[in-house]
C-alpha cells in the first residue's frame, strides 16, 4: 500500500512539472508586442508635438504671458517624455517578471504576471493621454497669442501710420502732415479718408489752442509728373487746407501768414528721377513710400504760443 501512495504522488509531481507553457509564451509574445507597439506611436505622436514645440518662437522679453506660456509647454513636454519613459520601464520590468514566472513553470502564476503588466502599462497610458492633451492645447494657446499680438502688432502700425505729428504750440518749428490726402490728381482733400480727417483735426485743433499762433501753410508732391504743375497743383493743395482750416475749423485767417507750393523742390526724402537707373533699382514698396512721404502738407510755426497756454 505504501509504495502505491509513493507512486502516485510522483506521478502527480511530475504532471506538475510538465505544463504547456506553449500557449502562454505565445499570449505573452504578441502581448508584449502590443504593448510596445502601442509605446512606439506614442513616442512617435510625443517627438511630433516636441518638434512643434521646439518650433516656437521665444517670446519676447516683456511678453509675460507668452513667456509663461512657454514655460508651461516646456514642462508640459518635458513632463510627456518622463511619462512615456515610464512606460517602457514597466513593459521592460514586466518582462523580466514574466520570464521569471515562466522557468517556474505555472500557467497561472504567468498568467498572472501578464496581466499585472497589462493593467500597469494601460494605467500609465490612461496618465498620459490627459498629458498630451495639455501639450497640444499649449500650442494652440501659443498659436493664439501669437496671432493676437501679430494683429495688435498690426492695429498699432495702422494707428500710427494715420497718426498726426507731435507739435508743441509753445515752440517756433515745423512738422509734416504726410497723411493729409487728397483725391488722385486734385487739390481736393479727400476728407473720407480717415487719415486725412484726424490730421485735419488735429491741425485745426494745434490752431486753436491759442489766438497768438502763427504759421506758414506749404504743399509737396513727389516727382511724378511735370514740375511746373506739381508746383501749381502743391500750391493749391496748401490752399485747399487753408481754406479747410478756416471754413471747418474755425481758425482765424491772420493765423496763417502765408500758403505756399514747393512742387518738388524740396523733397522729405530723396527719391530718384522719373524713368531714371536708379528708379529702376529701387524696391517698388520703398518707392512708393518715398513718393508718398513727399507728397505732405508741411506746417511752419512762425509764431507759436506764449508758454502756459
Amino acid at each position: 500500500m505504501m509504495k502505491r501512495i509513493t507512486v502516485a504522488v510522483g506521478v502527480l509531481t511530475l504532471a506538475a512539472c510538465t505544463e504547456d507553457l506553449a500557449p502562454i509564451t505565445k499570449t505573452w509574445t504578441e502581448t508584449v508586442a502590443t504593448l510596445t507597439a502601442q509605446v512606439t506611436e506614442l513616442s512617435k505622436s510625443v517627438g511630433e508635438l516636441k518638434t512643434k514645440a521646439g518650433g516656437v518662437a521665444m517670446p519676447a522679453a516683456d511678453d509675460k504671458d507668452g513667456l509663461d506660456l512657454k514655460a508651461k509647454l516646456d514642462a508640459a513636454v518635458a513632463g510627456l517624455e518622463a511619462s512615456v519613459a515610464d512606460t517602457q520601464k514597466l513593459i521592460t520590468s514586466g518582462t523580466t517578471t514574466v520570464n521569471e514566472a515562466l522557468t517556474r513553470g505555472k500557467v497561472a502564476g504567468v498568467q498572472s504576471a501578464i496581466d499585472k503588466v497589462k493593467a500597469e502599462v494601460a494605467e500609465s497610458l490612461a496618465k498620459v493621454k490627459p498629458q498630451l492633451a495639455t501639450v497640444e492645447g499649449l500650442l494652440g494657446d501659443l498659436e493664439k497669442h501669437a496671432v493676437e499680438l501679430a494683429a495688435k502688432a498690426k492695429a498699432a502700425a495702422a494707428a500710427a501710420a494715420v497718426a498726426p505729428p507731435t507739435v508743441d504750440a509753445t515752440k517756433a518749428g515745423e512738422a509734416d502732415y504726410s497723411n493729409i490726402r487728397f483725391k488722385d490728381g486734385s487739390e481736393e482733400l479727400d476728407l473720407e479718408n480717415a487719415a486725412t480727417k484726424t490730421n485735419l483735426d488735429a491741425l485745426v485743433s494745434l490752431m486753436t489752442s491759442c489766438k497768438e499762433i502763427v504759421v506758414e501753410v506749404e504743399g509737396h508732391t513727389s516727382k511724378v509728373g511735370d514740375a511746373k504743375k506739381n508746383k501749381e497743383l502743391s500750391a493749391k493743395r496748401a490752399q485747399s487746407v487753408t481754406r479747410h482750416l478756416i471754413n471747418v475749423g474755425k481758425v482765424s485767417p491772420s493765423q496763417i501768414k502765408k500758403t505756399s507750393g514747393y512742387g518738388s523742390e524740396k523733397p522729405a526724402m530723396d527719391e530718384p528721377e522719373p524713368g531714371s537707373e536708379a528708379e529702376k533699382a529701387m524696391d517698388p514698396e520703398t518707392l512708393k513710400q518715398v513718393r508718398s512721404r513727399n507728397e505732405r502738407v508741411h506746417l511752419r510755426i512762425l509764431k507759436p504760443c506764449p508758454a502756459g497756454k
